[in-house]
């Protein structure tokens, strides 16, 4: 199957009602976090703290979901995934919600936990719930589809980073207050998300008591983890230096606020969009692991240009095609995961390659932190460019392998 862009958004109709009612889901959560992306590090800067308080938040809450990943994926092929999802939904709504009562080092510890939570919990039995509700219309598409949907409504919630901007303006509030305000209007968007989940009609039924897990996954699935913890850990710990830290990178950098910042997210989050249905089709052509390659080394040079922009726009010119082109592949890593994974296997191996990305990446935002407030605001960008140059090789040939017996049909 070779969708371009008209015939990837046409074959959505082909998809059954769990997946829409999943992508009906995906949109909001796409649109909840793109508003709080826009503001949440402005919102801990305009409250006094720096690049070492929002890495610390971001490791709190990294290391909570780590140590749930697993069981999390344990948890996901043995009960119900779409009430873990909606369990994982309402946590990251009280999250927020703590946050926006009080800024306090306490607050923020307990915030950091509790969206952590969420974040663990839900991530694995996400993931192989939306398998499930596109296998029949195929993953690569599928999986595309729904990358399409979140990048459209996280532009949307981009863009209402203006809203603090317009309070501060017209109702001449502090940032601070702004902020806060906004902050309350995210929490009630995310909670409205839970709903959709809750009304799926999952097919999956979890099984007998010792039919298996985590050490009956077979052989291919054990080659699969080595390749998959590898390269996870590579890309994590890369985009943990610096990425998760970007607003703040460019607020401190070049002295613009949530307005500016949200809408260069917004761009960033339009161009991507057709640009995830297309991956399909760059998957067709040259296979997936090709593809990804190619598609996520041509960004590398892109990010090591960006400290030495003279100006925010410049730095938006590099910014806006280094993400399009990283972040494209991503659909298609999903799948080709899941497709090589047994259905019943899935939430625990979502979980294992979502434990090797996120513990890695919370390690690597404190240090990205600490080394832009410390020692050099440019530094860590620098060092994600190499640390994804070695990523993108491990990648092409650790999953180059597994690709090829999966074309020949092999075990």
């Amino acid at each position: 199957m070779r969708p371009g862009l008209g015939r990837a958004l046409s074959s959505v109709g082909k998809f059954g009602r769990n997946a829409k009612l999943l992508l009906a889901a995906t949109a909001v959560s796409g649109l909840t976090q793109g508003a709080y992306f826009s503001v949440w590090q402005l919102y801990l800067k305009s409250a006094g703290y720096g690049g070492t308080w929002i890495g610390t938040y971001a490791l709190i809450g990294t290391v909570v979901a780590t140590l749930l990943k697993l069981p999390a994926g344990l948890l996901a092929d043995r009960f119900r995934r779409k009430w873990i999802a909606a369990v994982s939904f309402a946590a990251a709504a009280l999250s927020g919600a703590i946050v926006a009562l009080s800024v306090s080092e306490e607050a923020l510890i307990v915030s950091a936990a509790v969206g952590g939570v969420g974040w663990g919990l839900g991530g694995p039995a996400w993931s192989a719930l939306f398998a499930e509700s596109v296998e029949d219309a195929g993953m690569d598409l599928g999986f595309s589809v729904s990358a399409f949907v979140s990048s459209a409504a996280t532009s949307v919630g981009n863009l209402m980073g203006w809203i603090p901007e317009f309070l501060v303006r017209s109702l001449g509030l502090g940032y601070f207050e702004a902020y806060r305000w906004f902050m309350w209007l995210v929490v009630a968007i995310e909670a409205s998300s839970i709903l959709p989940v809750i009304l799926v009609s999952e097919r999956f039924r979890p099984p007998t008591r010792g039919s298996g897990g985590l050490m009956k996954l077979r052989m291919f699935s054990k080659r699969l983890i080595s390749a998959v913890v590898v390269t996870y850990a590579l890309v994590g710990f890369g985009a943990g230096l610096s990425i998760p830290l970007l607003g703040y990178y460019l607020s401190v950098k070049f002295g613009v606020e949530s307005g500016p910042i949200g809408t260069l997210f917004a761009v960033t989050n339009v161009a991507a969009a057709p640009a995830f249905l297309f991956a399909a089709e760059v998957s067709a052509r040259l296979g997936t692991v090709r593809g990804a390659a190619a598609l996520q080394a041509a960004s590398i040079p892109l990010l090591a240009l960006i400290p030495l922009a003279p100006s925010f726009a410049a730095a938006s010119a590099l910014y806006i095609p280094r993400s399009v082109l990283m972040n494209m592949a991503n659909p298609l890593i999903n799948a080709l995961v899941m497709e090589l994974t047994p259905e019943a296997e899935r939430g625990t191996m979502a979980s294992i390659s979502q434990l090797s990305w996120n513990l890695p990446n919370s390690v690597a935002q404190q240090i990205g932190g600490f080394v832009m407030d410390a020692l050099s605001l440019d530094a860590p960008l620098y060092a994600t460019s190499g640390v994804y140059a070695i990523y993108v090789t491990a990648f092409y040939l650790m999953f180059g392998g597994l690709e090829r017996e999966r074309g020949n049909g092999g075990e």
